[in-house]
């Protein structure tokens, strides 16, 4: 009916005009919730476009792997030798690039020549499995040490540029290999991961839907002392438990998953068993971390065990049963070549178990290395320093260790001269050593080494089996892992609230983290009848490692002088006990003229 007056209504009326159905906007719906889908299962995409001649379809693990790349920002996947991970990822990177345009994708692998041919296998692999989505990106670099692919709408996946460089996220591929040919963690976390700042953008503002600045860590097991494990493994791990939801995600997938799942045939389990170690087997098929099975010199399950100490010290701590030992390690050129001066603090504190009481916990609280002063005098000087931050009521229980052979005597001798601040000239222990140069009335805290290959007072072979006995028994506890926990435990403790001296706060438990790199550097030799030290890569020091087996071997004195009453701590009961010997007698809610010392304890509790 026309548009007018109704008389039977009694009232204008207008009749609707036919709409147009909108198809494109049905389209863009429709795309955008295809999109969606693909973007949170991108197997069923791969699935899709997979071409009737591919070599092999997608197994479970394969699956697992792609929507955990897909649905995660931190992601740390430990799969054995041939579960197809090279090519699991960047088949998601690609689907990727091409759901989310404009994404920028670094790879990095332990060097560069790895990385391409890595890449590059994969690509092709990809290629002729997946044409279609093969088809979207182009090849700009494939050389033998250079590999770069890019789509029409801006989306790139290739090996990492130079410092500096911009990307949306990290792809970390053979994160944890050793050997010969390790995995430079340091530019990665140096260049690679401070670049990764880009935001994908959808409409002018940061898109929801995309998983920003993403970290994806991929490689077999290694070593429990490895970074790639007590950092990053460690770090996933952590933000999978307690993080927000699709923060963090950690899988480990053993040889038994890639046959199950038809990746693998049983021949090829029973070659790789057949050729392998024993702990390369559990590393390489069973996805297990191991330690070091080259007789190491601290296992790295007990060097993983020992870092406990989440607060560490920058002076005394104010308890006046605690013994500090600062010890030094001399050096005396400042050459890459040359290890550099390095000092350790070790706080030592009574056992309370009956058990143990003539054994001291022993807590690595600070740590410093530096390049070498120009003289024997600075260098004394910044011991002297550190050490009198660890002094308290005259510094009678803080003691120095320096080896006092070569270098090291000119140290020790500038160490023992008069000051002229007023505070107190300082001597040998018990007085043993270098005692024409002391001065009246100084105090014996320092310990002279005669560190030595065999024999000698401290041979070195007494001081690694007492470190290793130490070590084994969990009584030496190392700076935490975890240099933020560290940094927060530290501020909290003492009250900081602003972030100026978060670099400062975090160098001990940065230094830290080099003395366990310098110590799973260390294997054990048998010399004679006794141990020696060997040093796996040449490009290693040991300085700070040094430092902490001299501290080890002062408090080893100690606890013998403990045992023969020579260092024997003051009793808290002594000074009772030698009142009641001068008075004769004390009523103690008895009647005896004799003081029963037990009663009065008994009473006194």
């Amino acid at each position: 009916m026309p548009s007018g007056y109704s008389k039977k209504g009694g009232r204008w009326v207008k009749n609707d005009t036919e709409k147009s159905f909108d198809y494109d906007a049905i389209n863009r719906m429709s795309a955008a919730f295809t999109i969606s889908f693909f973007r949170w299962y991108p197997d069923y995409f791969a699935d899709l476009c997979r071409s009737e001649d591919a070599r092999y379809q997608l197994e479970l693990p394969q699956r697992m792997m792609l929507r955990i790349i897909a649905r995660y920002r931190n992601v740390y996947i430990t799969g054995v030798r041939g579960l197809t991970k090279t090519y699991s990822l960047l088949l998601g990177r690609m689907i990727k690039g091409i759901l989310y345009p404009g994404v920028v994708m670094r790879y990095c692998a332990p060097n560069l020549k790895q990385a391409a041919a890595l890449a590059t296998q994969a690509f092709h692999q990809i290629e002729r499995d997946y044409p279609i989505i093969a088809s979207h990106w182009q090849i700009k670099h494939d050389a033998q040490d250079s590999f770069l692919i890019t789509t029409p709408y801006g989306s790139e996946f290739g090996m990492y540029s130079p410092r500096g460089d911009n990307n949306s996220e990290t792809d970390a591929e053979e994160i944890g290999q050793e050997g010969n040919d390790p995995f430079d963690m340091r530019r990665y976390e140096e260049d690679v991961l401070p670049a990764c700042r880009l935001v994908r953008m959808a409409g002018g503002v940061p898109d929801p839907y995309c998983i920003q600045q993403q970290h994806i860590h991929i490689s077999n097991a290694c070593r429990k002392q490895n970074p790639a494990f007590y950092k990053h493994r460690a770090a996933c791990l952590k933000e999978m438990q307690t993080g927000e939801p699709y923060e963090g995600y950690v899988i480990d997938l053993s040889w038994k998953t890639a046959l199950l799942c038809n990746i693998r045939n049983i021949a090829y389990v029973k070659d790789q068993r057949s050729r392998l170690t024993e702990a390369a087997w559990k590393r390489e098929m069973c996805g297990l971390y191991t330690g070091d099975s080259e007789n190491p010199l601290i296992p790295d399950e007990k060097l993983t065990a020992s870092r406990r100490n989440l607060l560490m010290e920058a002076s005394h701590s104010g308890n006046p049963r605690a013994i500090y030992i600062v010890s030094h390690d001399v050096s005396y050129a400042d050459d890459p070549k040359n290890a550099k001066c390095a000092d350790v603090v070790l706080k030592l504190t009574l056992f309370e178990d009956i058990e143990r009481r003539d054994k001291y916990r022993k807590q690595v609280v600070f740590v410093d290395n530096y390049p070498p002063p120009k003289t024997d005098f600075l260098q004394a000087q910044k011991v002297r320093t550190l050490w009198a931050k660890f002094c308290l009521t005259g510094g009678q229980t803080t003691y120095i260790v320096i080896d006092a052979q070569a270098y090291g005597t000119g140290v020790v001798e500038e160490l023992m001269k008069p000051t002229n601040d007023g505070s107190p000239t300082l001597c040998c222990v018990n007085h043993a050593a270098f005692q024409s140069i002391e001065q009246p009335g100084s105090l014996p805290v320092i310990y002279p080494m005669k560190a030595t290959t065999r024999g000698g007072t401290d041979a070195d072979g007494n001081m690694i089996s007492y470190a290793q006995l130490e070590f084994d028994h969990e009584d030496v506890e190392l700076l935490v892992a975890s240099i933020i926990d560290g940094v927060e435990a530290y501020k909290n403790a003492h009250g900081i609230k602003d972030a100026r001296y978060d670099g400062q706060i975090a160098l001990p438990y940065r230094q830290c983290e080099l003395l366990c790199q310098q110590i799973s550097n260390l294997q054990t030799e048998v010399s004679g009848l006794s141990l020696k030290e060997k040093r796996k890569s040449k490009a290693l020091q040991r300085d700070i490692w040094s430092a902490l087996k001299y501290a080890l071997r002062m408090a080893q004195h100690l606890e013998t002088g403990m045992k023969t009453g020579l260092y024997r701590p003051k009793s808290s009961w002594k000074d009772r006990i030698e009142e009641v010997k001068r008075r004769g007698a004390v009523h103690y809610g008895g009647t005896g003229q004799r003081a029963n010392v037990l009663a009065m304890r008994s009473k006194v509790r």
